[in-house]
């Protein structure tokens, strides 16, 4: 007889009731775990899928509804007009000269961002004291509030008490104040630099985090080719960096396009309207001419827009694997 049938007998001759297996009650449980470790991540998402629903696709729906009526402002009655503030959106020459102005505004933070920044990163990719030192402290003017950016440039360009103009007045340089941010033709590249001094230490500390990950046995082995720095720069740094160079073009493209904040607080789209990019434009018309229901249709065209051109940019410029 084995130990458990021993066991079993002494359990039964003292009157207690034996330990019988249950098996299915074990399946049972195995098969609810097994549900639960399904549905945890689902479970675990939840909460973010529910937010983007609420923040994201309930408000998106309610612009493209609103465009299809002729409300003026938020909560107004309103009768359906069809596709008529459609028609209006793109026949209307101040939404085109909009565009003209974003598009102006996007190559040219575009351009001046990324020279600044790949020129930094490259300076700063070396161990030196002044980089050391300079890598803490160079993210200094994209911390800085956008408000506090704009406050701080008034007072160097402003026509009247900005101190660009009392220091090239007093070494002779301008005999009369400069009104760069007042100017209909210096307005919008004025408002371009200070945003790109605003932004350009972010692109570098991405650039700079790319540029730690290229293997330095590349640029051993082709200093022993005898590559000078410009081969180096063209056949090795260039090619490693097409990932990050491919998302900030296409993030950086959608966010500069975007930005609204900076631009309202220097000039709220003015003088003469020379700095009335598609954001101002479209903000203009919903809060200060209280047409909601065309605000709404530009916006819908503009999303359209710029929706086109990331699935372009993305099929034309994405980084090929070798």
């Amino acid at each position: 007889m084995g130990k458990g049938a021993a066991e079993m007998g002494k359990g039964e001759a003292y009157g207690k009731a034996p330990v019988i297996p249950r098996p299915r009650q074990a399946e049972s449980k195995s098969k609810r775990g097994v549900k639960f470790k399904h549905f945890l991540p689902y479970l675990l998402i939840s909460p973010l899928v529910i937010w983007i629903l609420l923040t994201i696709f309930i408000p998106l729906s309610t612009v493209v509804r609103e465009s299809f009526y002729s409300a003026g402002f938020v909560g107004t009655e309103s009768e359906f007009v069809g596709l008529q503030n459609y028609t209006e959106v793109l026949a209307s020459g101040a939404y085109w000269a909009s565009w003209k102005n974003s598009l102006i505004w996007v190559v040219g933070n575009g351009i001046l961002q990324t020279v600044l920044a790949y020129s930094v990163a490259l300076y700063l990719n070396k161990s030196s004291r002044i980089s050391n030192t300079a890598r803490t402290w160079m993210i200094i003017p994209w911390i800085i509030p956008t408000i506090v950016v704009a406050i701080f440039w008034q007072w160097i360009f402003n026509g009247s008490y900005g101190i660009m103009n009392a220091v090239l007045m007093n070494i002779g340089a301008i005999d009369q104040p400069l009104n760069l941010l007042g100017n209909p033709t210096w307005a919008l590249p004025t408002i371009i630099f200070i945003n790109s001094w605003h932004w350009f230490p972010f692109l570098t500390v991405l650039i700079l985090a790319a540029l730690a990950g290229i293997p330095e046995e590349l640029y051993e082995a082709s200093a022993v080719d005898g590559a000078n720095k410009f081969q180096e720069f063209w056949h090795i740094t260039l090619p490693s960096l097409q990932h990050i160079s491919f998302a900030l073009g296409l993030v950086g493209t959608l966010w500069m396009f975007n930005i609204f904040d900076i631009i309202y607080a220097l000039t709220e789209g003015g003088p003469a309207g020379s700095t009335t990019t598609v954001s101002i434009q479209i903000y203009q018309e919903a809060f200060e001419h209280f047409e909601i229901s065309s605000a709404s249709a530009m916006s819908v065209v503009t999303a359209l827009i710029m929706l086109v051109f990331a699935i372009v940019y993305i099929k034309f410029a994405a980084p090929k694997e070798d």
